[in-house]
């Protein structure tokens, strides 16, 4: 049986539909006359192969598409072999099956389709780096002569260090058309950093390398939040950074209590300052210039100010100092557990002192030094697991136990400033979970953190409290001009919606 006798055009249309299938207008296969079509609009490989394959009038021509197609010559296709199958008792006399050998001619002809639009024109490919992968190896992989890979990787090692590169670090790479199988490397463009990206191009045998740097501006930036159901929800959804609020809150956290003093209806605002991309894709933070809590009704206003040897510190409305000797909450967005006093201890079982008091926070928590001091001991010791002492004046000392593990260059005789990261939270030594256990001791005898009466730092005086105060009103003024607008969308907008402002 021949292939034109085989092959019924109107039982194809009416039995394949795949013009159905494929999304494909009739008219693109058949012609009036129900022959099949060698040239139609098509925008895909798959459309393409089936065009390709279908197209048995003359399987040596060149595909012609409409403008912007891709054109090529095509490889003659042997003609499927066909099968005639005998409807059963009852069907239609139309009824027919395509054999398993026209859908593998198919899916060939798809693949030849792919592979001869990928060889004729240019494309890229984003290479993702693995795990223990290599940059060259990645582009080997993808097709990138031994030569061509190490060249790249030579040019572009000028300007990054091929060893650091992590892994899910995605590289672009462009090929150029060739004739044969093997793709031809064309470039490559990798991002070092949010701010640097280096492109390695090749021309004849020679890579240049072209580096492309964001500039970046300093710029001031204010917030303010009506706080809700959290702090940091409120925070969050009022688009203040969670940087600027954890520095707000170790700022803070010398006079206020975050676990117990705030409650809904509070209000935190925000100046700082940082710097930003002209198309604002990076951002950085600096200082927090003006923050003021609103608790229970009370404004509690702080200010960055530098005195005149540039010693910067924050101050209240009156040159006051907000430094006190330590915080009361070394750690960020903790629980307190347990408070100071005796209670029966969870692992040995008995009752006895507890010295200190235990914040409950997940495992790797950033732990800040109290106060200014120096690294009196860093390592194991007993049943406190990791632990650190801190010798803040002749006569008082803090101690940070449990820690997972100790901040880079912890260690004895090591000066720590208030707010620097020690260590961070962890479930060493005896612990039943992941907690700060926390010690303030005075001449070698623990005490309370919460109630003993520490001194406070040096206040303003004479021209440099005057100098201060006129400081402030231009700071109050700035950030007036730049919330006017969100205190008024936050105060219209409805109950319902403003959680999420």
């Amino acid at each position: 049986m021949t292939w034109n006798a085989m092959i019924n055009m109107d039982r194809l249309k009416k039995g394949c539909e795949l013009h159905k299938l494929l999304k494909l207008r009739q008219r693109h296969i058949f012609t009036k006359n129900n022959k099949l079509r060698l040239r139609y609009v098509t925008g895909s490989a798959l459309s393409l192969a089936l065009a390709i394959t279908f197209a048995m009038q003359d399987t040596n021509g060149a595909f012609n598409g409409v403008a912007g197609a891709p054109s090529f010559e095509v490889a003659q296709l042997d003609a499927p072999q066909m099968t005639a199958v005998e409807p059963a008792a009852g069907a239609a006399d139309e009824s027919w099956t395509i054999t398993q050998n026209l859908q593998n001619q198919i899916s060939g002809g798809i693949r030849k389709a792919a592979m001869a639009v990928k060889r004729t024109s240019p494309h890229t490919e984003d290479l993702k780096i693995g795990r223990g992968d290599t940059i060259a190896g990645v582009l080997e992989k993808a097709g990138v002569s031994k030569d061509d890979s190490y060249q790249a990787v030579k040019a572009l090692s000028e300007h990054v260090d091929p060893r650091q590169v992590q892994a899910g670090q995605v590289i672009n790479v462009t090929f150029k058309p060739s004739e044969g199988d093997a793709s031809h490397f064309a470039a490559m463009t990798m991002e070092a950093g949010p701010l640097k990206k280096v492109t390695v191009s090749k021309s004849s045998d020679k890579f240049d390398v072209d580096v492309e740097e964001k500039e970046i501006a300093a710029k001031t930036y204010a917030g303010y939040a009506k706080i809700q159901n959290s702090l940091y929800g409120s925070a969050e959804r009022a688009g203040i950074p969670a940087q600027v609020l954890g520095d707000v809150i170790r700022l803070y956290s010398r006079n206020i209590d975050f676990q117990r003093d705030i409650r809904q209806g509070d209000e935190i605002e925000v100046l700082y300052d940082g710097q930003e991309t002209a198309d604002g894709e990076y951002k950085k933070y600096g200082s927090i210039l003006y923050a003021n809590l609103t608790i229970g009704g009370k404004s509690v206003p702080l200010y960055r100010f530098a005195d005149k040897n540039g010693n910067a510190d924050y101050y209240d409305e009156k040159g006051n100092t907000t430094r006190k000797t330590l915080l009361k909450t070394p750690v960020d967005g903790a629980r307190m557990s347990s408070g100071f006093g005796m209670r029966r201890h969870p692992i040995l079982g008995y009752t006895k002192m507890h010295k200190g008091i235990d914040f409950a926070a997940p495992t790797g928590t950033p732990i800040y030094a109290a106060g200014d001091g120096s690294i009196n001991f860093a390592g194991r010791k007993n049943g406190y697991g990791n632990f650190v002492s801190i010798r803040h004046s002749a006569d008082i000392e803090t101690h940070y136990g449990h820690m997972y593990r100790f901040a880079a260059g912890m260690k004895r005789g090591a000066h720590v400033r208030q707010g620097e990261v020690i260590g961070y939270v962890g479930q060493t030594g005896r612990a039943t979970g992941p907690h700060l256990h926390y010690e303030v001791a005075v001449n070698g005898r623990q005490v309370n953190p919460r109630s003993i009466d520490l001194p406070t730092g040096e206040n303003l005086k004479g021209k440099e409290l005057d100098r201060f105060k006129k400081s402030i009103g231009g700071i109050r003024q700035q950030y007036a001009k730049m919330t006017d607008s969100i205190k008024v969308a936050q105060a219209d907008a409805p109950a319902k919606t403003r959680e999420k402002l």
